[in-house]
């Protein structure tokens, strides 16, 4: 017997501009439409996607904005106020995603004793979680929840390698909403970055998992450094060393480094190509964003997630991780031929089609189908 998940808790690390965060908001808008009451929970208050959170939801901020916490000592302290707010509002149905805050939210469930149904969402290949007890405190607590979603067939894989019981992980992509995008593109390019000169954009977080450094060499040795400038959007802990392999490149006329931005779209929409120089990924909605926009791909093919989306390198090129000459390569054939044919991939992407999955994992239906 099923029961219908009326009230669903959503919750997340924070409200600061990650993928993950963006699909559990974009998810939380699409069961509102579903007639579902939502609310959202944040480890950590504040943060720029405040403003995306769907007026009909219930927000909760479990700590302060400002507090500096990190790591053991934040879960410690949101623990207990994520377990008093389970009790509280008595959700049918808990959502949690990443797995720092998936590994937080089964302790709350079980301190709760509600009886909640409860669903994880890991969003990042295992490649990321180096810690051998992290990877232990996986296998013994993500088996107490209900089902397990995989954004990606690799992240399944993944999560089976920890020993976890195959009928739990559904394999059920992100989505994307076309219309929306086009909608956030439409705005216009920021003043900064209007010109006559053509550009490549990257878009990520400043991290060792998206290899920049890789990407700034391939550029270098590109024929796009004689026609094309480089944008790469995002901020993060290696901006200082990017900044001097830049110097050490010779390309500081030629790169630009804009931060973070709120709305990227209307930076990538107007890119004569994206790039994703990842080490590896979960499933990375940029790829499926700059298709929506119709930017064409350069990717590497690393674990988890554009090999799934591009189809083995059928609507964007794949190259290996860490090679900048492969990676040159690609992006000088990219811009001659661009690949085509991309609405089949963004026809099995649809946010209404993907929210449809979680509720039936929600609701307790066991015969949700692999996506």
């Amino acid at each position: 017997m099923t029961t219908q998940a009326d009230r669903i808790l959503l919750v997340l690390p924070s409200l600061e501009r990650g993928g993950g965060e963006r699909v559990m908001l974009q998810l939380a808008g699409s069961f509102l439409s579903a007639g579902r009451e939502v609310h959202v929970a944040a480890l950590l208050g504040g943060g720029p996607l405040r403003a995306a959170v769907p007026e009909a939801v219930v927000l909760h901020e479990l700590l302060d904005a400002g507090d500096v916490s990190k790591g053991l000592a934040l879960a410690w302290k949101a623990l207990p106020r994520l377990t008093s707010l389970i009790r509280t509002i008595k959700p049918h149905a808990v959502l949690s995603t990443m797995t720092g805050t998936n590994l937080l939210a089964v302790l709350a469930c079980m301190r709760a004793r509600s009886g909640t149904r409860l669903v994880l969402r890991e969003a990042s290949s295992l490649v990321n979680t180096k810690s051998a007890i992290k990877r232990r405190a996986m296998r013994w607590l993500y088996r107490r929840a209900d089902a397990l979603v995989a954004v990606s067939v690799g992240v399944a894989q993944d999560l089976r390698g920890l020993g976890l019981a195959e009928n739990r992980i559904h394999a059920i992509r992100n989505p994307v909403d076309v219309e929306r995008l086009r909608q956030l593109a439409a705005v216009g390019l920021p003043l900064s970055l209007q010109g006559k000169v053509p550009y490549v954009v990257s878009l990520g977080r400043l991290t060792e998992a998206k290899d920049f450094p890789t990407l700034l060499r391939a550029y270098a040795m590109s024929t796009l450094r004689r026609t094309h400038r480089l944008i790469i959007v995002g901020e993060g802990e290696q901006r200082a060393n990017l900044e001097n392999l830049i110097r050490d490149l010779e390309l500081a006329d030629h790169v630009v480094l804009t931060g973070a931005m709120d709305n990227p779209h209307p930076v990538m929409v107007s890119a004569a190509l994206h790039v994703l120089s990842s080490r590896w990924e979960g499933y990375p909605n940029v790829l499926l964003e700059a298709l929506a926009l119709g930017v064409p791909i350069v990717s590497t093919d690393c674990p988890h997630g554009p090999r799934e989306i591009l189809e083995g390198g059928r609507y964007g090129r794949l190259v290996p991780i860490g090679d900048a000459v492969a990676l040159a390569s690609a992006m000088d054939a990219e811009l001659r031929r661009p690949s085509v044919g991309v609405d089949a991939v963004l026809a099995t992407h649809g946010h209404r089609t993907i929210a449809s999955g979680y509720l039936a994992l929600l609701d307790g239906l066991a015969e949700v189908s692999q996506r």
